[in-house]
């Protein structure tokens, strides 16, 4: 049976794209600073929008486990109605995050209270209340066998049905929740936001590309690169070993426009194409474990994302899941949206940066440094209100969770 993927999508170029994405112990570089900034400030945006309003807060509960050499602290949230309650464990992106996602995860998290989810999310350590540091070498590994912890604490407690235990997670999180996948059965659903398609070395070859193209190309180059654009919009949805050395060369000629050396970037052997190599490698490629997961999964990119390849993600998942086969799995590309499926037609910071300017005055500030001085101090208290995505996209995973309720 093949999988139920109704995809939107439209004819993006590499101009119109955008996000942030941590490496796997790769030094950053001055457009990974830039994005992390802009991260930042979109996560603080989300937050000040879900204060805007005030509602009953949900039953919130303090939990802190142990994983490891990591003492992880993250708040439990329970719906109104009869336990047990089906659980979304939130797993973080790159970079360091706390339990609300610095607010972002407040809209999302409202949305799957009233379907009637649970949802536990921790500070990632070395943030927030969480102790230790995350090896920059074996990030991937780390981070999965926290959510592998985390399930566990989950499984234990009366109020939660330890056969609804679910993810949520975006962006890096899309290596780190197959690997957990991998290793579990006890993982029934997963939702996917902006997840790489790819390997990391050619997910970074793509970022570092797409966010050098933001500052445009000399006058001379601008019929090469509309030339380089029309081949990448094929070479997207590549398949076999020789279309992938093909978009891999497309990347490289686009990088050369701007002058951003790639050679740091490796492309893949036909050896490691064929083999799927460690994870700790960059070169592994998560989507060999979701050809296997039976489980549905729902899959959500920005069109406009610049941090990984939104076309080749959307195509990679959905030939994925077909091959899958749950009737449940669904592959969303909204147009115009960015890596946090904010609204964005280029996904370039300064668009982005404009955007929230405009935002915050709707809420009645008069600048962004304005909002960020009247930031409120304590996070249990603000309700979870607001909605700063693009349309549909927060109608999509609250129906899509009910669809999965017994």
């Amino acid at each position: 049976m093949k999988a139920r993927t109704i995809t939107f999508y439209d004819r993006r170029k590499l101009t119109d794209i955008h996000g942030f994405h941590g490496s796997f112990g790769v030094k950053p570089c001055v457009v990974h600073i830039r994005a992390r900034c802009l991260f930042m400030l979109v996560a603080f945006l989300l937050f000040v929008s879900s204060c805007a309003k005030q509602s009953q807060p949900p039953s919130v509960e303090e939990i802190t486990f142990q994983s490891g050499p990591f003492k992880v602290v993250g708040d439990l949230r329970l719906p109104d109605g009869k336990s047990p309650f089906p659980v979304v464990l939130f797993v973080h992106g790159s970079g360091p995050t706390n339990r609300l996602g610095g607010g972002g995860y407040l809209p999302v998290m409202e949305r799957m209270l009233e379907a009637g989810y649970a949802t536990f999310a921790w500070d990632k350590p070395g943030t927030g209340e969480s102790m230790g540091q995350i090896d920059s070498f074996h990030v991937i590994e780390q981070r999965a066998q926290i959510v592998l912890d985390a399930i566990e604490v989950m499984k234990r407690r009366s109020d939660i049905d330890p056969r609804q235990i679910g993810l949520w997670g975006t962006s890096q999180a899309g290596y780190v929740m197959p690997y957990a996948l991998a290793q579990s059965q006890d993982i029934t659903f997963m939702i996917c936001i902006s997840c790489p398609g790819m390997p990391g070395e050619d997910q970074m070859a793509f970022q570092i590309t797409a966010f050098a193209l933001c500052d445009g190309v000399p006058e001379e180059k601008a019929d090469q690169k509309v030339q380089l654009l029309t081949e990448l919009d094929e070479a997207q949805t590549y398949e076999t070993y020789a279309e992938y050395l093909h978009y891999r060369e497309v990347l490289d000629a686009l990088a050369g426009l701007v002058t951003v050396p790639l050679e740091s970037r490796s492309v893949l052997s036909e050896k490691s194409w064929q083999e799927n190599p460690s994870v700790n490698s960059g070169t592994w490629n998560p989507i060999e474990v979701v050809e296997q997961m039976e489980i549905p999964v729902l899959a959500i990119f920005g069109a406009s994302d610049r941090q990984i390849d939104p076309l080749q993600g959307a195509h990679a998942y959905r030939k994925a899941l077909e091959q899958a086969g749950n009737p449940l799995s669904r592959v969303e590309l909204f147009p115009n949206a960015n890596h946090g499926i904010a609204p964005s037609e280029t996904g370039c910071p300064e668009e982005d940066r404009q955007y929230m300017e405009q935002y915050v005055k709707t809420l009645g500030y008069a600048s962004l440094n304005e909002a960020q001085a009247a930031s409120p101090k304590d996070p249990y208290q603000p309700g979870l209100l607001g909605d700063p995505f693009v349309p549909g996209y927060l109608d999509l995973i609250e129906e899509w969770l009910k669809i999965l309720q017994p």
